[in-house]
């Protein structure tokens, strides 16, 4: 099923490319290196292009249309879209949305530079993800293009380390304080407002970092598990997915998951996770107010969701409403603080004991709040689950055609209902129940018209002849014989 691209960005939505500090020439290189075999090329060649787009001298922002990139890339909207959600999946671009009072909408683009290899190489998910596409040769090679074994020989054979790094004062000590001040109102001061004013500068960080988007720590993780755990089953394919679907659930961190997951009664006898009792725990301490989270919600959701209010089903906020949003964070916006132990359950059961994708329980959650008048019975959520799951639904697109065809099919009921009770308004009720009437034949009925109209006719003369007095002595003299 295709994606409703169209509710989410339009070719003649205008864009801004900015860059958050400048990217080197060996950046572009890592780029290519180690990014492009994840992104793909489609990806890689939209990074390019925005790059190039920003002035590389002054980092002066650049502006077109979407209409333009998708020209320039020979991609439709809907893979352009595609090749830009993956960039901010790597922690290469930022995207912002802005809006008039037209509904007309206005993006930005903040382009970052990459990670280095070694913080690349460091993260666990990127590394394996690279591995997986290029394997064991190129990924050797890239290893060793990027090792460093001269700067590891010299911190084990001179491990003693003396900064002699001098400070500015030290250097620039004739430096008089006369010389860095302006006068307020002086000629001096005037200049440099003016070209403030006139020519500000790029909003460029010198000093900015780039780190991965990757919130699991598994370095952290492994620190932390107990002696009693396997780390080969706990941080295995399966339980990485589990950890990820649990951080973005209850909004944790590394730090705080790792914890957690230092509680040595949490692992059975052969080191692997209980997740059951973990989740049991975690659910537990949810409701005694012991769990730490991170709870934000974006600017561009908050006049579409809040206590007692719903967005509205269907179009791009809705969307990215249900993939951004955990579950429990939609209905914590929706209740207006800490939801009930019964609405915990129904959300946290969805998605870990159903195993439906987060996106998809939100769709369900809103749906049954829209229709249900702000509650989560149970007997609904759980028809409406069983039939997504029969027939696959795994994204928020599938999710809200299903929505829609369901409105659809009750409206058609509804409309033949309608007509079916206009056909029984003219039926003869007997005894409070209505009768149907056999339909006469076509000649019949003709007749029954006809003897009708002469009988109206004919009471209508008589009517006029009684009316009048000299018409009616004129006809009782005729009638008397005079």
């Amino acid at each position: 099923m295709r994606r409703l691209v169209w509710n989410e960005l339009l070719p003649k939505d205008r864009y801004v490319v900015r860059m958050v500090r400048p990217i080197s020439f060996a950046e572009m290189g890592f780029v290519a290196q180690l990014y492009l075999p994840v992104v793909g090329v489609e990806s890689f060649a939209l990074y390019q292009l925005l790059v190039h787009e920003v002035q590389e001298t002054s980092g002066a922002a650049a502006e077109s249309t979407h209409r333009g990139l998708m020209l320039m890339t020979s991609l439709p909207l809907d893979r352009l879209l595609v090749a830009r959600e993956r960039l901010e999946a790597m922690g290469l671009l930022e995207v912002r949305r802005r809006e008039n009072q037209q509904r007309d909408y206005y993006y930005e683009y903040l382009l970052k530079p990459p990670l280095t290899p070694g913080e690349f190489f460091a993260d666990y998910v990127l590394s394996l993800m690279l591995l997986n596409k290029i394997e064991n040769v190129r990924y050797q090679q890239l290893r060793r293009k990027y090792a460093d074994q001269l700067a590891a020989g010299l911190e084990s054979e001179y491990s003693r380390v003396e900064n002699l790094t001098k400070d500015f004062h030290e250097v620039f000590h004739s430096l008089k304080p006369s010389e860095l001040e302006v006068p307020k109102g002086s000629e001096r001061e005037r200049f440099l407002a003016e070209m403030e004013e006139s020519f500000p500068a790029a909003a460029m960080q010198a000093g900015y970092e780039a780190s991965s988007s990757q919130r699991l720590n598994f370095s952290s993780l492994r620190i932390n598990l107990p002696s009693n755990a396997n780390p080969n089953l706990v941080l295995n394919g399966e339980g990485i997915e589990f950890l990820y679907k649990l951080m973005h659930f209850y909004q944790m961190d590394s730090w705080g998951l790792g914890q957690e997951l230092s509680d040595w009664t949490l692992y059975k006898p052969d080191g692997s996770l209980d997740r059951d009792v973990l989740r049991k725990r975690l659910v537990q301490k949810y409701l005694d107010h012991k769990l730490f989270r991170e709870t934000s919600l974006p600017e561009e959701f908050a006049d579409a969701l809040g206590p007692g209010k719903l967005p509205e089903p269907g179009g791009g906020l809705y969307a990215r409403i249900c993939r951004q949003l955990s579950p429990l964070s939609l209905l914590e916006q929706v209740v207006g603080g800490r939801v009930s132990k019964a609405f915990l359950d129904r959300a946290e059961s969805l998605l870990f004991a159903d195993g439906l994708p987060a996106e998809v329980v939100n769709v369900l959650l809103l749906h049954t709040l829209h229709s249900s008048q702000m509650e989560l019975p149970k007997a609904y959520l759980e028809t409406i689950r069983d039939s997504w799951k029969a027939k696959r639904i795994s994204t928020v697109d599938e999710a809200m055609r299903q929505i829609m065809e369901r409105a659809d099919a009750r409206n058609q009921a509804a409309e033949k209902a309608k007509r079916a009770k206009k056909e029984t308004d003219g039926a003869v009720r007997r005894g409070g129940r209505s009768i149907l009437q056999d339909k006469l034949p076509a000649s019949v009925q003709r007749q029954l018209e006809k003897e009708k109209q002469q009988a109206e006719e004919k009471q209508k003369e008589t009517r006029l002849i009684q009316d009048d007095p000299e018409l009616k002595a004129l006809l009782d003299a005729l009638r008397r014989g005079e």
